[in-house]
């Protein structure tokens, strides 16, 4: 095969892309010319689409301070929905930008991550390996992947929109679109059945509109969990500061049952479990004391179940305008979720 290979300096061919509202501007930074962005989440793309089914995107990167993020974007669907990879000064995180939220809050781990040492201020080679099924993200001249997904969040899209996003000041320059040979990623689903044994929540009814929209009729969207066993809200509704949306789930179990349910969310939390509210909080971004980021183990609370058909209802509550969402395990070995016919499919 014959590589097909695109370059853009990203400093003296911006006609070439669409900038949007990322007031990205060249700039230079260690001597060496480059794109500089700083304004938060934000994107630019490349306006022709890649054709390639297999292919390579590297940059050369650089976070001047100890707070910031660049990243590589590819398989976007719009200008709100898109796969991102970036680099922090101390690691390189998947982050899928949902209805134009990050999500970093639900997918977070092993699966997701890799830490570094601090790579502050100085210039580095990063580039991601697009492949059927995933990504391998790569670091300098390391041949071996620092990160490998399997679980692309956008449902595996390659063909699409390419660019690059950042998060406070941040530079990138020498772009490149690479085909490469074919080396497929074999995708891993969601185990729903997995996530059910270990008493997860997995089926979830969401509220069509947010709360505070006043709608006195609400028709209910059935959601599943992802596969770390996270409801993620953004698939659903665009996280804004003071939204508000009411979930929740119906099941059976065969008998009465003492167990102790344990949760996280993200931001602000009212539960209730058969009626009776049982606990309310707050976890957000708020470093370096709080990550925000949603743990099913964050809280506990001790649950007496009835015999038969139990609730759990929730008002999930956005502050920060990334990730929302929630993650619930009821400690019980066995339930069955009770099906809403006039629910709406997702």
């Amino acid at each position: 095969m014959t590589a097909d290979k695109q370059m853009y300096s990203l400093w003296d061919d911006l006609e070439r892309f669409d900038l949007g509202d990322s007031e990205a501007i060249p700039s230079e930074w260690n001597d060496k010319k480059a794109l500089y962005l700083e304004k938060m989440n934000s994107a630019v793309f490349l306006r022709d689409e890649v054709k390639y089914n297999y292919f390579r995107l590297q940059a050369e990167v650089a976070i001047p301070g100890e707070v910031g993020f660049i990243g590589l974007v590819f398989g976007a669907k719009d200008p709100g929905n898109y796969e991102l990879v970036y680099l922090a000064p101390v690691e390189i995180q998947y982050d899928p930008v949902v209805n134009g939220s990050m999500t970093w809050q639900i997918y977070h781990g092993p699966s997701y991550q890799k830490p570094l040492p601090d790579m502050t201020g100085a210039w580095h080679k990063f580039s991601l390996e697009v492949q059927p099924g995933g990504a391998r993200v790569f670091l300098g001249e390391n041949k071996e992947p620092a990160l490998v997904l399997t679980r692309l969040q956008h449902g595996g899209q390659r063909l699409g929109r390419v660019g690059v996003w950042s998060f406070l000041p941040s530079y990138i320059r020498n772009l490149v679109i690479e085909e490469i040979p074919q080396a497929p990623i074999e995708p891993e689903a969601t185990d729903l059945r997995k996530l059910k044994s270990e008493s997860f929540i997995t089926e979830w009814r969401v509220s069509s509109s947010l709360i505070q929209d006043g709608a006195k009729d609400q028709t209910w969207t059935k959601a599943f969990v992802e596969e770390n066993g996270t409801l993620n809200i953004n698939r659903i509704h665009r996280a804004k500061p003071g939204a508000t949306v009411e979930v929740k789930s119906d099941f059976a179990i065969e008998e009465e049952e003492e167990t102790v349910l344990s949760l996280g969310y993200s931001d602000s939390i009212r539960l209730w479990v058969n009626g009776k509210e049982v606990y309310q909080g707050d976890w957000c971004w708020s470093p370096p004391y709080h990550d925000g980021r949603i743990r099913p183990d964050f809280a506990s609370v001790p649950i007496k179940w009835r015999k038969g058909a139990n609730s759990i209802r929730a008002e999930l509550s956005q502050r920060e305008s990334f990730g929302w969402g929630l993650a619930v395990k009821t400690g019980l070995s066995k339930m069955t979720f009770i099906n809403d016919n006039d629910d709406n499919a997702w």
